[in-house]
């Protein structure tokens, strides 16, 4: 099991590297097919409201905002300030309205707002300590609604052996870990849903808060 880096450290990582950030990402084979299947599993209708915690550069913004159309709303946060300019440079290029960026540390999410999904993005295997702020997610969500979490890791991989020495090459420029297993945080919280692709690499779980039956 890898230990995890400390927020402060990270936000560094990512800050230094933001402006790159886009352009290394063919480096980690985070493609875009990976992203729209994450989209995807959260089920997303016109109107909905979506919170993305840890939403970097803003590369799922397109596909949220398209998701919850002119009249939801994406809430996208992330602990890095240069990694939120990245995003805000973009929403301003694409002058959209319905997207709120927030740069805060995801254990500390407060909102006085309910959503209709919540996505973890390559970002729930950075967490320094991720399952309160999988609770705190969990809180915020809709009864119906579902939490996403797309990642990679080398746990379930047969490439495993080969994949590990550049694993740890790859973690020089950002850090992660590998070894992350979400969906056994999220099997607390009741069925998950698993789809593993490019060498089973790359995951998205996802899991549906029950919808609390109500006695009159």
């Amino acid at each position: 099991m890898r230990t995890r880096k400390p927020l402060e450290y990270i936000v560094r990582r990512y800050d230094r590297v933001a402006p790159l950030y886009n352009a290394l990402e063919p480096l980690f084979g985070i493609l875009p097919m990976a992203r729209r299947k994450a989209v995807r599993a959260l089920r997303l209708k016109p109107g909905d409201a979506v919170l993305e915690i840890g939403a970097g550069t803003g590369r799922n913004l397109p596909g949220l905002v398209e998701a919850v159309g002119p009249n939801g709303k994406v809430v996208a946060l992330d602990a890095s300030r240069g990694m939120l300019e990245q995003a805000r440079q973009l929403v301003s290029r694409r002058a959209w309205r319905n997207v709120e960026l927030v740069q805060q540390d995801a254990a500390h999410l407060t909102r006085d707002q309910l959503f209709d999904g919540v996505l973890f993005s390559l970002s729930y295997s950075v967490l320094p300590d991720p399952r309160p702020v999988l609770e705190r997610a969990w809180e915020l969500l809709r009864p119906a609604a579902r939490v996403v979490i797309m990642d990679a890791g080398i746990t379930e991989t047969p490439l495993r052996a080969v994949l590990a020495p550049l694993t740890r090459l790859l973690l020089q420029l950002g850090p992660g870990d590998p070894y992350s297993r979400p969906w056994e945080d999220l099997a607390s919280y009741g069925p998950v849903t698993i789809e593993r692709f490019l060498l089973n690499v790359y995951f998205v779980c996802s899991v549906e808060k029950p919808v609390t039956p109500s006695y009159s």
